[in-house]
């Protein structure tokens, strides 16, 4: 029987090299296009709410952030409270994300075979509608009590 975290960590990395091939060209890694179309949606987050939208430690979405600051997509907000880092789009950001939603779209409508090809077939239709996990946790399920909560990095 297969390990199903090495399972999911390979399918994984399928989906995630999937969304780079469709993003190449447009100037944006598929993690920096899902923080710009985040904030799009939302306006300006602390650093902190972001990171928990995102399923991102804020250690690693400070690292994914420097290089959108860099081509100014994103920028730190004055908040009242100066302890509380507020991250907004910028014009240039949302322009950027705008221009690569077609890329997203793409990647979007053919990432199922991927997952299929590397999890097998219905497996994510069982995730996404409720044919897998109740959630509600098996005796023998502790989880990964070494990742936080299970918040490590990801698109």
């Amino acid at each position: 029987m297969e390990c199903k975290c090495s399972a999911l960590r390979r399918a994984s990395r399928a989906v995630t090299q999937h969304y780079e091939i469709s993003f190449r060209g447009t100037g944006l890694r598929a993690t920096q296009f899902t923080v710009l179309a985040a904030l799009a949606q939302t306006g300006p987050l602390p650093l902190s709410a972001l990171a928990a939208m995102l399923g991102l430690e804020r250690t690693s979405l400070t690292r994914n952030l420097r290089p959108l600051e860099k081509k100014g997509f994103v920028a730190s907000a004055a908040n009242d409270d100066h302890r509380v880092r507020l991250i907004e789009i910028t014009p240039a950001g949302e322009r950027t994300a705008l221009a690569a939603l077609s890329a997203w779209q793409r990647a979007q409508a053919t990432v199922d075979g991927v997952v299929e090809a590397t999890l097998g077939q219905g497996v994510l239709d069982k995730m996404l509608h409720g044919g897998g996990h109740s959630g509600t946790g098996d005796k023998g399920d502790k989880g990964d009590k070494g990742d936080k909560g299970g918040k490590r990095g990801a698109a």
